[in-house]
């Protein structure tokens, strides 16, 4: 079903920074911190089709649980009358719309009671079981880990998150017990990675809006598109997933040796010998797994200039400390930390020149 004019957030957004602006000049602080922490959403609730069509919205003004309890109900209807009276003074010139203002209780990070699964240590656990069952879902569906490799672990963690989840009562929206149940609906529905990775994606955000912010970004996070960089996506994917169970001197080893690869492939995707040149300003010729040699000749052409003097040399010292640490052999979890943080910054800083954006 198409939206209706408001329920659309451009279009309502003018409306409601205009009572928001009406709601202040009047002296009802309080109700403006009220709106700040709330959550909103616009439904057409009404319709009739007098004079070309009047419509009516409903504006959810989603507030916590302790924020919510705070209040009589004498004060949440003057409450509403206010937000009211100001959203349809502020749309005065539509005399086909009208607003009403709705506070609701709504569920949330504040609200719940981490020590029911064991306090913030199991707060973290949970968060991680979320994190790993996601980059498994992506992983075997964009050309990663097979689903007979991850079928059991990938069922033990849904099986936990879901016991978790409930105890908390907050939402786990996954409803594929088995990666073969995943298997058909992207087969169905998704036949590019793209949009795979956005459905994943998009399953776990409200469930990990109870966690934290949901615009803060992992330090491991990427944030430019490796749309045709998917060899690269597909390694990242398992460095994130098996850095996180990551716990003896193998196991850092084994994420050092990905972040080489990774770092391989980057260089091989950018790096042009015929443009960036075959030979290394050292003199030595670069082989197809010279990463730092690569990497430094295209950083060289891409950069060049005296105004890029400091963009050079950080790409030259990220590549360098990212190769660096791959290959130390008495590997701590400290090492592989810097070496997959090192690793990523440097994706990200070739990925900005490349204007993957």
């Amino acid at each position: 079903m198409a939206q209706q004019y408001y329920e659309i957030e451009s279009n309502f957004t003018p409306i409601f920074s205009l009572a928001s602006a009406l709601i202040k000049a009047k002296g009802y602080n309080e109700v403006c911190q009220l709106l700040s922490n709330a959550k909103l959403s616009v439904i057409n609730t009404e319709y009739d089709n007098w004079n070309g069509g009047t419509y009516g919205y409903t504006v959810y003004i989603g507030l916590s649980v302790n924020h919510y309890s705070s209040y009589t109900s004498t004060d949440i209807n003057n409450i509403e009358k206010i937000i009211s009276n100001a959203l349809n003074e502020a749309n005065k010139r539509d005399n086909n719309c009208y607003f009403y203002a709705q506070i609701t209780p709504s569920l949330s990070k504040d609200d719940i009671d981490w020590e029911i699964i064991g306090g913030l240590n199991g707060k973290a656990k949970l968060k991680q079981n979320i994190e790993t069952i996601k980059d498994i879902m992506v992983s075997v569906s964009t050309g990663g880990n097979r689903i007979q490799e991850e079928e059991a672990r990938y069922k033990n963690l849904h099986n936990q998150i879901q016991i978790d989840c409930k105890k908390l009562n907050i939402p786990y929206n996954n409803i594929f017990t088995s990666l073969w149940d995943w298997y058909g609906k992207w087969k169905a529905d998704f036949p590019t990675y793209q949009e795979r990775r956005i459905f994943v994606k998009d399953l776990f955000e409200q469930t990990f809006a109870y966690f934290e912010e949901p615009d803060k970004q992992e330090v491991t996070d990427t944030f430019v598109e490796l749309d045709n960089w998917e060899k690269i996506e597909r390694t990242i994917t398992k460095i994130k997933m098996d850095s996180r169970s990551a716990i003896n001197e193998e196991d850092f080893q084994t994420i050092g040796l990905l972040c080489r690869d990774v770092i391989i492939s980057l260089a091989q995707a950018v790096y042009n010998p015929i443009i960036h040149g075959d030979m290394h300003e050292d003199g030595t010729k670069i082989g197809n797994a010279d990463a730092v040699r690569m990497i430094g000749n295209y950083v060289n052409y891409t950069l060049s200039g005296n105004n890029n003097k400091e963009l050079k040399a950080y790409a030259k010292a990220t590549n360098a400390l990212a190769n660096q640490l791959t290959h130390k052999r008495t590997a701590t979890k400290k090492d592989m930390l810097l070496a997959v943080s090192s690793t990523i910054a440097l994706i990200n800083f070739i990925g900005i020149i490349e204007g993957k954006l």
